[in-house]
């Protein structure tokens, strides 16, 4: 068989970080059960990540690298509405492709341990509000958006992403969360558009 190369080692390891908080929450990931489930050892896994928390800080990396697909899928709408729409699509099919993702997003405990991990959330978090907020100006721009104030509609919209995720979630995945899309976007739509 052949040698794995770094980054795909990395990837595993990560794969693996994430699954081991999915299934047993950030207190779950130890290096030792990290190495015993990529079946390395464990000073092999500190030739690819200095600790825990440059192991998160990876798995924050994978979010960055959505931000930039969300970007190119963006912009394949041309209204604000459009746009809009397709912001909510792609979180909701990113996640529903990807579910053991909820469990780091949701678990503040992993960015409470450190102030790096807090800083990298809140530049993906800042990140998102002025993708989204760019939107919502440009509709309002346009006089396809009531003319609200755009961080508060921002916010809402977030939260609105936030709550159903978490709902989904916390039913164990019953449904498709792609499915909620359409009716996420019209509820929006109703509440923002002239």
């Amino acid at each position: 068989m052949a040698r794995l190369t770094t980054e795909e080692r990395q990837k595993i390891i990560i794969d693996e970080a994430i699954n081991i908080i999915h299934l047993g929450g950030y207190e779950a990931l130890s290096i030792r059960e990290l190495a015993a489930k990529v079946k390395i050892s464990e000073p092999a896994i500190y030739r690819h990540f200095l600790n825990k928390e440059d192991i998160v800080l990876g798995i924050l990396s994978r979010i960055g690298d959505f931000d930039f697909s969300l970007k190119e899928y963006l912009d394949k709408g041309e209204t604000a509405t459009e746009k809009l729409h397709l912001f909510i699509e792609f979180h909701f099919n990113f996640l529903n492709k990807n579910r053991e993702m909820t469990s780091v997003i949701f678990s503040e405990d992993i960015f409470n341990q450190s102030n790096l991990l807090k800083e990298k959330l809140v530049r993906i978090i800042k990140y998102r509000k002025k993708l989204l907020t760019s939107i919502i100006q440009d509709g309002i721009d346009s006089g396809e958006i009531k003319d609200i104030n755009s961080a508060n509609i921002v916010t809402v919209i977030l939260g609105f992403i936030r709550l159903t995720v978490l709902e989904w979630r916390l039913s164990g995945f019953k449904s498709d969360l792609s499915s909620k899309c359409s009716e996420v976007v019209s509820t929006i739509n109703q509440m923002i558009l002239r």
